[in-house]
């Protein structure tokens, strides 16, 4: 990845090329890549891919549920993973799921 020096730090993007803040702090710059979307949404050899995308959605969702149903108590406790694992546990949860179709989970 290339790193940004100069007085001039980017963020966005222009044309093929994305600039961003990483983790680290440091001004980074990187080239669009990868599948398009619309081979993604509409390809048969990316229907698993579409499922997966379904249920980490759900998970997100459930997860906010979650959160906004403890607000009161987790708002004075800060912790910037929590949403994660939150969802991390709600996929556990999806994935037991006997009734539905993999990737039509209701919330």
């Amino acid at each position: 990845m290339a790193k940004q020096k100069g007085v001039i730090k980017l963020e966005g993007s222009i044309g093929d090329i994305s600039f961003y803040k990483g983790r680290d702090g440091n001004f980074m710059a990187r080239t669009k890549g990868g599948i398009s979307g619309d081979r993604i949404k509409n390809d048969p050899a990316f229907e698993r891919t579409r499922e997966n995308g379904q249920e980490f959605g759900k998970a997100g969702k459930a997860g906010k549920l979650v959160r906004a149903a403890f607000r009161e108590v987790i708002k004075t406790n800060r912790d910037s993973r929590m949403s994660n694992r939150l969802t991390q546990e709600m996929m556990k949860v999806i994935q037991t799921d006997t009734t539905n179709l993999r990737g039509n989970v209701e919330i």
